[in-house]
């Protein structure tokens, strides 16, 4: 074989792998790109399908998180001013007892109780968006002729992947001023879902799960369930953000709705300077 052979049969084998040899079998990507083109040129209504749920969805993840981040923040800087009384009282600055501290420790238990129900209630809408994101894929695997999984199932389990990986990585950022150990945790967890899951390997994602789950089952509950048992402190490494227990009781759901107006309006006119508040 020629030098001239070989660069031909070379130049021939290229073109088969892009998908310009008719002859070529299995998934085509510039096949597959030249239909749907085409079928959103006979159906300009898909691209403005797609374009419609891409809105709704971002608007809904945008919204989501919002809400999350601002619940999740305020637990911050409650948890911040609690610790700084706390190491004011082991170093001796400050007495437990100390007048006003009973009354301020409990507003600010008073003051955490909505977090559960915004923070969860953030984490569904960051569901529900991604869950419009990719809503539209499900359309185009069938128009390109792409065998698919239950658009149900593709939708349901990519978005709880999708947004877990999300909240731990925001949960990892907002907490790392305070909760280090804890906030170390959540970034593994999301930086290996970032790495493991868009893989599709079945093996890689049990892996993922089995760190995700079962390590932050682990180090959040089991370890902290121990040394109460045992009645020993916690070391530092051992650290938590929280209680997400939502109540089904409609009477504290309504608590929970009064508090946080009542907070939302004392964060507002703290904000406020004093003249515009005197004329509220």
């Amino acid at each position: 074989m020629t030098l001239r052979d070989a660069s031909s049969q070379s130049y021939a084998m290229l073109e088969d792998m892009e998908g310009e040899n008719p002859h070529h079998e299995g998934f085509n990507f510039r096949h597959a790109l030249s239909e749907l083109a085409a079928y959103s040129a006979e159906n300009p209504d898909f691209a403005a399908g797609v374009g419609i749920w891409m809105m709704v969805g971002f608007t809904l993840l945008i919204a989501g998180l919002i809400l999350f981040l601002f619940s999740e923040i305020k637990a911050v800087l409650v948890c911040r001013d609690q610790d700084f009384r706390k190491s004011l009282v082991d170093a001796g600055y400050m007495s437990p007892s100390a007048a006003g501290i009973a009354d301020l420790e409990m507003r600010e238990s008073r003051s955490m109780i909505p977090r559960p129900y915004l923070s969860v209630g953030g984490m569904m809408i960051i569901y529900l968006g991604l869950s419009c994101v990719l809503y539209p894929i499900c359309d185009i695997l069938d128009i390109i002729d792409l065998p698919a999984v239950p658009c149900i199932l593709l939708i349901t389990v990519g978005s709880f992947f999708a947004s877990f990986c999300i909240i731990t990585f925001w949960l990892a950022v907002v907490w790392s001023c305070t909760r280090p150990w804890a906030a170390l945790a959540f970034l593994i967890i999301s930086l290996s879902g970032n790495l493991l899951l868009p893989t599709g390997s079945p093996i890689l994602v049990v892996i993922w799960m089995i760190v995700a789950f079962g390590g932050g089952y682990f180090y959040f509950k089991y370890i902290p369930e121990q040394y109460a048992l045992n009645g020993d402190e916690r070391p530092a490494w051992v650290q938590d953000v929280g209680d997400y227990t939502i109540s089904l009781d409609p009477g504290e759901w309504g608590d929970a709705a009064s508090v946080s107006y009542q907070n939302t309006v004392d964060d507002v006119m703290r904000g406020m300077p004093s003249e515009a508040t005197g004329l509220l």
